[in-house]
This record gives C-alpha cells, sequence and structure tokens, in this order.
C-alpha cells in the first residue's frame, strides 16, 4: 500500500515521469508529488539500526533525518517490520503449554486502558491491555473506544491457559465488569498499580503516546502496527530475561 508522505492518504494516483525517468505520485487530498523508494542502496546494517530506532521515542520524520532516508521509503520498510510481528505477540504455544494451571493460579493479572488518538485529540483510541505483572508480559491488547465492546473484545484474546485459571484486577471502570467473572474479579486502584507504571514506561518509549507531541498517529493502521510492535518488543525482551525460556525467541 502506497502512503503520502505528508498526511498519510492512501488516495494515490501515478503523476507521469520525473526527469530521471522514475515513476511520480501525487496525493489526491493534500497535492504532494513524491517518489517511491527514492532511497533503495541501503546497506543491511543500517536497515538493521533503523529497525532499532522504530522501537525507541524519536518520529519517523526524526528517523528519516538521522538515517539520510526519505519519509516514502521509512514508511514502507517500517510496515514490512511492522506486519512481520506475530499474532501472538511473543507469548508462542510452548511457552502457553508451560504456564500449568497451579502456576496460573499464582498470577493476579492486571488489566487498564491508556487514552491515545488517531490525527486529532478528539479521535481517541483506547488501548487496553492484559498484563502479567509477574513474568511483566502483556498478554492480550485491543484498541478501540472505552466502552464494553471494546472490554469484550479484549477479553476474547486472552489466552485460555491464563483466563480459565488466574485471577484479574482492574480498576472501577464499568466495562470491566461485563467480562471478568465477579468470583475471579479484584476492584481497586491498588491492584492494578503495576500496570499503570508500565504505561509510564511506554510513554517513554513510544513518541506517538507522548501527550503533548507533534509525532502522532495520522492514519488507524500504523497507530496499531506500531504499538504491537512495541508490545512484541517488550515481550521478547521479558522472555528473554526468564529463566531457560530461550527456546521461546526461536520458536
Amino acid at each position: 500500500m502506497i502512503l503520502c508522505p505528508s498526511c498519510q492518504s492512501i488516495k494515490i494516483v501515478k503523476n507521469g515521469k520525473t526527469y530521471y525517468g522514475k515513476q511520480n505520485h501525487k496525493c489526491k487530498d493534500c497535492g504532494r508529488q513524491f517518489v517511491l523508494n527514492n532511497n533503495h542502496n541501503i546497506p543491511e546494517d543500517q536497515r538493521k539500526m533503523i529497525q532499532k530506532a522504530l522501537n525507541e521515542r524519536i518520529s519517523l520524520l526524526g528517523i528519516c533525518r538521522v538515517f539520510n532516508v526519505s519519509l516514502p521509503w521509512l514508511l514502507n520498510f517500517a510496515e514490512s517490520v511492522w506486519n512481520a510481528v506475530p499474532i501472538n505477540i511473543g507469548l508462542s504455544d510452548w511457552w502457553l503449554k508451560q504456564l500449568r494451571p497451579k502456576k496460573a493460579q499464582l498470577i493476579v493479572l492486571q488489566l487498564d486502558e491508556a487514552w491515545s488518538f488517531v490525527g486529532c485529540k478528539k479521535q481517541k483510541r483506547w488501548i487496553w491491555v492484559v498484563f502479567d505483572p509477574v513474568n511483566r508480559l502483556v498478554v492480550a491488547f485491543h484498541i478501540g473506544n472505552r466502552g464494553e465492546e471494546s472490554a469484550k473484545a479484549l477479553w476474547r484474546k486472552v489466552p485460555a491457559a491464563y483466563k480459565g485459571n488466574c485471577l484479574f484486577a482492574t480498576d472501577y471502570w464499568d466495562a470491566y465488569k461485563s467480562i471478568v467473572p465477579a468470583k475471579n474479579h479484584l476492584e481497586g486502584k491498588e491492584f492494578t498499580y503495576i500496570v499503570e507504571g508500565f504505561w509510564t514506561g511506554m510513554r517513554a518509549r513510544v513518541s506517538r503516546l507522548v501527550r503533548k507531541s507533534v509525532a502522532f498517529s495520522k492514519v488507524d493502521r500504523n497507530h496499531f502496527l506500531a504499538i504491537r510492535y512495541y508490545f512484541y518488543q517488550f515481550n521478547l525482551a521479558s522472555l528473554g530475561r526468564l529463566p531457560n525460556q530461550a527456546v521461546i525467541l526461536t520458536s
């Protein structure tokens, strides 16, 4: 998919050739003209550094300035990296099988949601997570509104190994009562302080989530992919610190 480097619109048409014979494109929304893959001869070691930069608090335009690449190239490269993230965000079947019921019963999963936006602050996108504070893992996440519909979508993504055995801690937001069984539900801020600290760390690492920033997401797809990529990298780092879990990183 081709995105406009200025407004990230997908309404792109071909617009003749450049002086050097390259295909020119034009955005029908903002009128920007650009050439795709204008920095195609980028060495592999630099690509790896750019990939690492995608998980740091630096905007896409900032990455372009640091590594001297064009925004169209970076958008295509970033999308290829983000799309490679597995649906399980690093929680392999092998890992879930190791989570025996007796082990899971010792875990109190913490559920919380954080505010974000796409395009402008009126277009709110709430990021819901289920966080395992014992192993420091993002078990599941969902991006949507703040109502019961999003809460139920989050609940459907919780792996059965956790859902059937753990307790669940939330704040007093009513939407949680529609998904968490009362017998397994702990309510109160005193039970969710770890996941709230997780949000603080995440905002320090993801530029598009900083409250006062111009590096915000312009389209929902990139918003979702970038956040999922962060959760995946976070989980891989956590799994790498657990004893005898090296197999997870290659499974």
